[in-house]
């Protein structure tokens, strides 16, 4: 019952005051961390997940192989890097080149060490290739400006096929992919480095293959995936699950990180320039003008993926580009992605592993007594979804909306705590309708007891609202497929002595009816409680001789 859905976002009156509001938050430092397994840990062996963004774009990659790069410019970075923080990050990627090799680019990226250091970054040196040529040598250098260092990573950025500067040679291929990245983990490890190396893998990967870790001869290894949007405008339910497919094997056996998530989407196509097989192969390169609901939806995939299905995060674009991937507009404002990458991927990120938010006004999650935009983007989300009526979308997180969560929690199967926090978060950003059990059935009722849910089904199956319930305490209200026999508007029940107002009677004396106190578990005498703001929904819904079926959720 899962797929991909509007990220939860605060307006922009929160993410506007961000770089000011959170300059308390008491980011986690920087550790030398290795890798255990399938998972990375830092040096307290605790498991850490990469909250990582882009800075820089290409500006020490030239725009071909013979252009010298000018004087490096980091001027910018300090700034950038105490904000990129402040968000949750714990990751700054930094695109590097063989042209970067002189003194004025080692005291720069020296710098960049430093500066990322001082705010609790890890720096990412992914090195792009200029040239086809050997990158050992280079890499060899690069380590060695940066001597027992153990916040920098490298990220030798190699594809196996056509790369940037040989569209007039033949394309590469795995085996080839294998010899020269075998030849760059060697390379590093041999100068020093004792930190993780992330590996990306080749253009369009989507999967992990197990024996690569082997093939390499490492195991401090994160493997990077990076799948492109393929010419598609949104992430659809197949996207999901290609992924889901091919990365659960992989994720039970080594690190795997979703490197480079952009907003602008390149796709790419190897096609040959000869008529026959002899013919030399060549990329072809197509940039869509603006694929944002691609890219937010593969976001909300993987801010899921990480806080709920283990996967061990993401590397997100990017900080200080003059691309449509920016993710801010000068010194304080966040662009439109920015706000998606800093309220999503990154807040609920660093809740579900800080097990608090960024800082006091940071919208990593919401609980009863909140009030605001995001909270009002929770409801809106949960109205979309059937679980919340939509004139209770008013920004405050009151009794209404803590029903409405508690049901979504229970529907998902999720701990019904009422309490939107970073794993309810990461549910809701990748969920689809609620489906009916019984979609062929005419208008009904359907009540889950082992998730306290109800759900009016329309004929065809279409659920109109799914409404958290209490059922029996002793687990003895009656499961089986009945009907409505009886319906009252304020019935008396003689037992109890009480009033059961918009009552729908179903077996003999069990009915949905409203209750004043519906809690979090089953709790009622055996009827089914409703909540009084969605009790008169349920009783004009229902009619005499309408099917109601009770059911265990398995």
């Amino acid at each position: 019952m899962l797929a991909i859905s509007s990220l939860v976002r605060p307006t922009a009156t929160i993410l506007l005051a961000l770089t000011a509001l959170m300059g308390m938050v008491a980011v986690a430092q920087a550790r030398p961390a290795q890798v255990s397994g399938n998972r990375i840990l830092n040096a307290t062996d605790h498991e850490m997940k990469v909250r990582g963004v882009a800075w820089g774009g290409t500006r020490f990659v030239p725009n071909d192989a013979v252009t010298p790069l000018g004087a490096p410019d980091i001027s910018s970075a300090p700034n950038a890097f105490k904000q990129i923080a402040r968000l949750g990050a714990n990751v700054v990627r930094v695109n590097v080149s063989s042209a970067a090799n002189d003194d004025a680019h080692r005291r720069a990226f020296q710098k960049l060490q430093r500066v990322a250091k001082s705010r609790g970054l890890i720096l990412l040196l992914a090195n792009v290739p200029v040239t086809v040529g050997d990158q050992s040598p280079w890499l060899t250098t690069l380590a060695g400006w940066f001597p027992d260092k153990d916040n920098v990573w490298y990220l030798p950025a190699v594809d196996p096929d056509c790369g940037r500067f040989t569209a007039s040679l033949k394309c590469g291929d795995t085996e080839a992919w294998i010899w020269s990245q075998s030849l760059n983990v060697a390379a590093l490890r041999a100068a020093g480095v004792t930190t993780p190396i992330m590996i990306n893998l080749p253009e369009r990967s989507r999967s992990v293959a197990l024996n690569w870790t082997a093939a390499l001869g490492d195991d401090n290894l994160i493997y990077g995936v990076h799948p492109r949007s393929d010419g598609q405008f949104r992430f659809k339910r197949t996207n999901q699950k290609i992924l889901r497919t091919s990365l659960a094997a992989a994720t039970d056996v080594v690190p795997v990180v979703f490197d480079d998530v952009a907003r602008v989407q390149t796709t790419f196509s190897v096609k040959r320039s000869g008529p026959t097989s002899f013919g030399r192969l060549y990329r072809e390169t197509r940039t869509t003008t603006d694929s944002m609901r691609w890219a937010e939806g593969l976001l909300d995939w993987v801010t899921g993926w990480t806080v709920l299905d283990g996967g061990d995060g993401a590397v997100i674009a990017g900080w200080d580009t003059p691309t449509r991937d920016a993710m801010a507009e000068g010194r304080k404002k966040l662009t439109p992605w920015g706000r998606s990458i800093a309220t999503g991927y990154l807040a609920i990120g660093f809740r579900a592993q800080a097990g608090r938010n960024p800082a006091s006004e940071f919208p990593g999650g919401f609980q009863p007594g909140d009030q605001g935009p995001g909270v009002r983007a929770l409801q809106t989300t949960l109205a979309r979804l059937h679980y919340l009526q939509p004139k209770f979308v008013n920004g405050m997180y009151d009794d209404t909306t803590w029903q409405a969560v508690v049901g979504f929690q229970g529907a998902l199967g999720a701990e019904r705590s009422g309490v939107t926090g970073a794993e309810t978060l990461a549910l809701l950003m990748r969920a689809e309708l609620p489906v009916a059990r019984q979609p062929g059935l005419p208008a009904h009722v359907e009540i889950d007891i082992d998730r306290q849910v109800l759900m009016l089904v329309r004929k065809g199956g279409v659920v109109e609202r799914v409404i958290h319930i209490s059922s029996g305490a002793t687990g003895n209200t009656p499961t089986g497929a009945f009907t409505v026999q009886r319906k009252e508007l304020l019935s008396w029940s003689k037992p109890f002595k009480a009033f059961l107002p918009y009552a729908s009677y179903f077996f003999e004396g069990f009915a949905l009816h409203e209750y004043p106190y519906v809690p979090e578990y089953a709790a009622s005498h055996g009827c089914v409680r409703v909540p009084a703001v969605d009790a008169a929904v349920v009783y004009a819904f229902t009619e005499i001789g309408m099917p109601v079926l009770v059911y265990r959720g398995a």
